[in-house]
């Protein structure tokens, strides 16, 4: 279990990383810290990205808070190093089951793209 916030709103949060290049995936293997009201998650196997192994404490790579039933997301200096999307996760696709899918881009109207306009790569 990795908290009440996170099994309340694991889709938001999700959605979130999808929103922002975070790879959910990467996330939710993290470890973290939690109460009621936060849940914060911290840089696994710090001494990999150069922490010092001794008491100090793991850096948080993201933290999200509960506020009158609204979450509200705070990136830390070292979120996107940690948590960032690779060209394996892909924006989350993998954590859909969509991995290698081709995304649907849509234009400012909100309507797909014509057919044989080609997609922009990621």
């Amino acid at each position: 279990m990795k908290s009440k916030i996170f099994e309340e709103h694991g889709n938001r949060i999700s959605a979130y990383c999808a929103e922002n290049r975070l790879c959910f995936d990467k996330l939710r293997m993290s470890p973290c810290c939690y109460n009621d009201e936060n849940l914060t998650f911290l840089l696994d196997e710090p001494e990999k990205e150069g922490w010092p192994l001794d008491e100090t404490p793991s850096p948080a790579t993201l933290e999200i808070y509960l506020e009158n039933g609204n979450l509200r997301f705070v990136q830390t200096g070292i979120t996107h190093k940690s948590l960032g999307v690779t060209d394996e996760s892909r924006s989350g696709l993998k954590v859909a089951g969509l991995a290698g899918a081709m995304p649907i881009i849509m234009n400012l109207e909100g309507t797909p793209p014509l057919r044989g306009v080609p997609y922009p790569t990621f």
